[in-house]
């Protein structure tokens, strides 16, 4: 657990400053605004599926061949900012990767990255279109995570194996996502609040 917070919290630097440079183009603060074009949500989509590979890339790889990663990060983040369609798109980029690594939580580390897009968007609907605030999307993180630990319980074999994975991966992945979500909204906040001042 030690190592894994060790890693999480150099990888949650590297989420600032890729959200720091993200912002700053045009397209995603269009996409932000919600004032885009399908060209620019679809650049949103493909920049936080490849920010999903980055985070299956930077995880640790355990014994088992399960890698406790920031993945989801990227799908839930754009769901909460652009809707089902962009976290499923996100979701399936960073998904269909993990799954093609193999080992013997592929499927259920897939389905949960595909959910954790699918699940932003569903809060941004609920939200009506609005953007959540840092408790809310912390809770999204840890709710998320947990899913994905009951996913690797009910898909992953042989079950003992896949035990000592949900409780030696979930609870650093749960603390890593809730900080990098965190980290996310306070720059979408900001964006949004320079938005405003200049309408």
């Amino acid at each position: 657990m030690h190592d894994l917070l060790g890693l999480f919290a150099t990888t949650e630097v590297f989420v600032f400053v890729f959200m720091e440079i993200v912002i700053r183009i045009q397209p995603i603060q269009r996409v932000i605004c919600q004032k885009a074009a399908w060209d620019d949500k679809v650049f949103f989509i493909l920049l936080m599926g490849g920010f999903s590979i980055f985070g299956t890339y930077t995880g640790i790889e355990l014994p088992s061949g399960a890698i406790s990663s920031i993945r989801d990060l990227g799908p839930m983040v754009a769901g909460l900012v652009a809707g089902p369609l962009a976290g499923l798109g996100a979701g399936l980029i960073g998904g269909i990767h993990r799954y093609s690594l193999g080992g013997m939580t592929c499927i259920p580390c897939g389905l949960a990255t595909v959910l954790a897009g699918l699940s932003g968007g569903v809060v941004f609907l609920l939200n009506k279109r609005k953007l959540i605030g840092i408790f809310q999307a912390i809770l999204l993180a840890v709710f998320v995570e947990f899913i994905h630990g009951v996913l690797t319980l009910l898909i992953a074999r042989p079950f003992d194996e896949a035990f000592k994975i949900v409780l030696a991966a979930i609870p650093a992945m749960m603390i890593a996502n809730a900080m990098g979500i965190a980290i996310g909204i306070i720059v979408l906040e900001r964006v949004l609040e320079e938005a405003k001042k200049h309408t």
